[in-house]
């Protein structure tokens, strides 16, 4: 759908259309915050607003954001004392206006057309969650990826043993591919447990899940993830890693979550003897 530049005719367009609030949290992220929030701001759907929340950092990473905002109307950014990306978001997620909600980390970014595509899916199908496809940089090799590899729409009953088989894959364990229902949110006052600093994407999703009762599946690749010594997923696998034992405690947090998502549901019985599995799949991705 073509979006019109100027005059009157866009300021129409845009009041008619849902707006997107995209959450971006940030902590000393001088090297690749200019290209996250770029990417966004270019996006062909031009109903959003951007909140960065900087996480207290000590790098060049605030005066960046400060020049952003005086040139880009659309951003705004909040600045915190280092508290980590759990209560980053639950800072943004205060100030949100946005029909829908979505997610992106300081080092990555958006493909051009991503919001518009799954705004356009998300309305068309009435939904209350939609999952997209990602492309996967690592240096110059790249591959895309998504769920099941169907545009489709699913009753959350027929995801279920979608969810118990790929717990733990990017499908589910991270914000980034998906567009969330802000009122869902908003309503049943889902928060990020800041406790919890590795898979706070996971536990949240499972806790979001409980309310979504029809999934948009999308081919598309609405996300650009870079993997890189310094991205923020690598630096949770290495602190897993260094810390074995508080990784053993966060996976049992974790399974928690998933766990009840399915006791929610009233579904726990039939899938008991296949939830566990996750406690030993979960990270090795």
């Amino acid at each position: 759908m073509p979006f019109p530049q100027k005059g009157c005719e866009r300021r129409l367009l845009l009041s008619s259309l849902p707006l997107v609030s995209v959450i971006i949290p940030v902590y000393n992220a001088q090297s690749t915050i200019e290209l996250a929030i770029n990417s966004v701001l270019k996006q062909t759907y031009p109903a959003l607003e951007i909140i960065a929340v900087d996480d207290g950092s000590t790098d060049q990473t605030p005066v960046l954001l400060d020049r952003i905002a005086k040139e880009a109307s659309r951003l705004k950014v909040i600045t915190q004392r280092n508290a980590g990306v759990s209560a980053a978001r639950n800072a943004a997620l205060s100030q949100c206006h946005g029909k829908y909600i979505r997610f992106v980390d300081a080092d990555d970014t958006l493909p051009e057309q991503a919001l518009e595509k799954m705004v356009s899916r998300i309305e068309k199908d009435q939904t209350e969650l939609a999952i997209g496809g990602y492309t996967e940089y690592l240096d110059r090799i790249s591959r895309s990826k998504n769920l099941l590899n169907c545009d489709a729409v699913y009753p959350f009953h027929q995801l279920t043993p979608v969810l118990c088989r790929h717990a733990n894959s990017y499908y589910f364990g991270v914000l980034w591919n998906k567009l969330f229902l802000a009122d869902i949110i908003r309503r049943e006052k889902l928060r990020f447990d800041p406790a919890v600093w590795w898979g706070e994407d996971f536990a949240f999703v499972m806790d979001y899940l409980r309310f979504s009762e029809r999934i948009t599946l999308m081919k598309d690749s609405v996300y650009d993830y870079r993997r890189s010594p310094t991205s923020t997923t690598f630096r949770q696998v290495t602190d897993c890693i260094v810390h074995p034992l508080g990784n053993i405690k966060m996976k049992i947090s974790l399974y928690r979550h998933l766990k009840g998502l399915y006791v929610y549901r009233g579904i726990y019985d039939d899938y008991k003897h296949n939830l566990w599995h996750y406690l030993f799949r979960v990270g090795l991705n």
